[in-house]
């Protein structure tokens, strides 16, 4: 991910979220320290993308979006092996993510990808107000 995919990683958060991150937080996490994203491509045009922190001994997934024509044809598990891989490159201890209670499809996307379930935390979304599931995935270290 570069800056100037910015403006299509916004707009396509708005499409797919229904409490979308704005083009200014995009751009306010790009110079984090500890910060990255990736985007998938088809016929240089982003389809989906992937933000993520690293700090110490832990990532943190914030966000894996996929257009929904291109869902269920590996993007996503493309966009999440990359992370673990990186998490892994870090020595990193844990993935760790949020997602709606409701959003039984990530869930599943999760738990069949070694995600498990950490705990519940009440209203912790917005618009609509919900739950999140914490999940967690503990990486191997050699």
């Amino acid at each position: 991910m570069v800056m100037s995919d910015i403006t299509n990683i916004a707009e396509m958060e708005k499409k797919i979220f229904s409490d979308a991150w704005s083009k200014s937080v995009f751009e306010e996490q790009f110079d984090e320290i500890g910060w990255g994203g990736e985007v998938a491509l088809c016929n240089d045009t982003i389809i989906g993308y992937s933000c993520f922190y690293m700090t110490d001994d832990e990532a943190h997934l914030t966000n894996i979006a996929v257009l929904p024509e291109y869902r269920r044809k590996l993007v996503a598990k493309r966009l999440l092996e990359s992370i673990l891989r990186r998490a892994s490159e870090n020595e990193c201890g844990y993935v760790i993510l949020e997602v709606r209670f409701s959003n039984s499809d990530a869930r599943a996307f999760y738990e069949k990808n070694s995600f498990s379930l950490l705990y519940q935390q009440p209203g912790y979304y917005s618009n609509p107000k919900e739950d999140a599931v914490i999940m967690v995935r503990y990486l191997n270290k050699d």
